[in-house]
């Protein structure tokens, strides 16, 4: 290649890279300000449970459902609003913990003595209604005090997912390891494997992330949005390992198994997406 067009070419390179860094920024910028606004919320909350004591929600009439998998939020930019933003989520993050644990202690008088299933259904009214710091302390008093309840895999899970939510990603991990070494067969492993993957590809295990969502898809077969989730994720894993062409192949999967499900169609068109960004380098 010529010098000049080779110099042109590497110029126009340059340009496309600078404009993906910075749609990236402004996309992560935008999911921190959702985050900050959500953990508000939470903060307020939690302080008004802490501070007074709650009244117990109708029992529930149904099971409460598993959650959306979470997105996995872009590497934060050069963009110094992004580093307040981050900063802003961190401390609201520790507050929460903070008063989860307050909300903990808070509540040991008021189950003393129950039978497990009374505790069990106060644990499903708090996550019915979203009290979040409520529902994981009775959760945590009843996996200490009915160790070996039919609903232990169950609140394993919960608890799992409520340290994912607040970016406790070590202490979600032992949940997930727990479940998945205790009770491997449970109908909640296959959902264990894939937040524990999303647990350790945020905290930069690579490797480990990929191998559980890998396990996770085959276990979550028959559900189509939870799969398709799973094999994006697998692509956006291989892709951070620097592996574009695996990559593609998993986007590629999605679409081609989930493509027409309705179920899974948001995520089919998110493999599209970062499918035809691939093709495009």
């Amino acid at each position: 290649m010529k010098p000049a067009l080779a110099a042109a070419v590497l110029a126009v390179a340059a340009v496309l890279l600078a404009g993906l860094a910075l749609r990236r920024e402004a996309r992560r910028g935008e999911e921190l300000e959702r985050r900050i606004a959500t953990l508000e919320a939470d903060l307020a909350a939690a302080k008004s449970k802490v501070a007074e004591p709650i009244a117990d929600a109708p029992k529930l009439t149904s099971p409460v459902t598993s959650s959306s998998p979470p997105t996995e939020p872009a590497k934060p930019g050069a963009d110094p609003r992004l580093a307040k933003l981050e900063k802003e989520v961190d401390r609201l993050e520790d507050k929460v913990r903070d008063l989860s644990r307050a909300a903990r202690t808070s509540i040991d008088d008021e189950i003393a003595g129950l039978p497990a299933e009374k505790l069990w259904d106060k644990s499903q009214m708090a996550l019915r209604d979203k009290l979040t710091e409520r529902a994981d302390a009775l959760l945590r008093s009843f996996l200490q005090r009915f160790p070996n309840d039919p609903h232990v895999a169950e609140a394993l899970l919960a608890l799992g997912k409520s340290e994912t939510f607040v970016g406790d990603y070590a202490e979600a991990k032992d949940f997930y390891e727990q479940l998945l070494r205790d009770l491997p067969g449970s109908p909640q492993a296959p959902y264990a494997e894939f937040y524990l993957g999303m647990s350790l590809m945020e905290t930069g295990d690579l490797a480990g992330g990929t191998a559980h969502y890998e396990k996770s898809v085959e276990g979550l077969a028959g559900k189509p949005y939870w799969q398709a989730a799973a094999l994006y994720n697998l692509g956006d894993a291989y892709q951070k390992k620097g592996q574009p062409e695996v990559a593609k192949e998993y986007y590629r999967k999605v679409g081609a198994q989930f493509g027409a499900n309705a179920e899974a169609k948001d995520i089919a068109e998110m493999a599209a997406g970062a499918l035809k960004g691939l093709e495009g380098k």
